[in-house]
């Protein structure tokens, strides 16, 4: 990757909503653990042992905060072309080549509607979807027929630099 006189660079980390749901699943845990061990009282129809209940506990806590810590969206748009990475579930960029691309555009989109909320998604009919939060994206439509969704926090100024770089809402090569 890099860098030019025109580029575009946008990192997004996740919104609060993702932040409730962990919440809401540790808290569940918290009060099964403290329920069936402090209290002596079975967690769930079918509890697990109490040290099985305590690592599965201890991993969820253990796991969800880092990747909601680290979890970000990073976007960088040159004259190569799309980089996306949705970190830590991609370590390298995905690059989206000018010459794979037919057309770019901003838009409007319903996370649940359309996706089934923010994250990593992939639909049946090809498209693909990289969002973290809003409702905002970068629109790619690939000569294959396929399409990429890349939310944004920033449509004004991306739109702005693709269309320095000829790009914008016109057929491309």
């Amino acid at each position: 990757m890099r860098i030019n006189k025109i580029n575009f660079i946008e990192e997004q980390r996740q919104g609060p909503f993702i932040w409730i749901v962990l919440l809401l699943i540790n808290s569940i845990f918290i009060f099964g653990t403290i329920k069936q061990i402090g209290m002596g009282e079975p967690f769930g129809d079918t509890p697990m042992s109490d040290i099985g209940l305590i690592i599965v506990a201890v991993l969820i806590l253990l796991s969800s905060l880092p990747l909601a810590v680290f979890c970000k969206l990073q976007t960088f748009i040159n004259s190569d072309g799309i980089y996306i990475r949705y970190f830590p579930f991609q370590w390298k960029y995905k690059l989206y080549d000018w010459n794979n691309i037919e057309m770019v555009f901003i838009t409007k989109y319903k996370p649940f509607f359309e996706y089934g909320g923010w994250g990593f998604r992939k639909r049946l009919k090809g498209t693909v979807a990289y969002t973290v939060k809003g409702k905002i994206g970068l629109m790619i439509k690939l000569k294959n027929g396929k399409s990429v969704l890349i939310g944004t926090q920033k449509p004004e100024y991306l739109k702005e630099i693709l269309i320095k770089l000829g790009k914008y809402g016109v057929e491309i090569g």
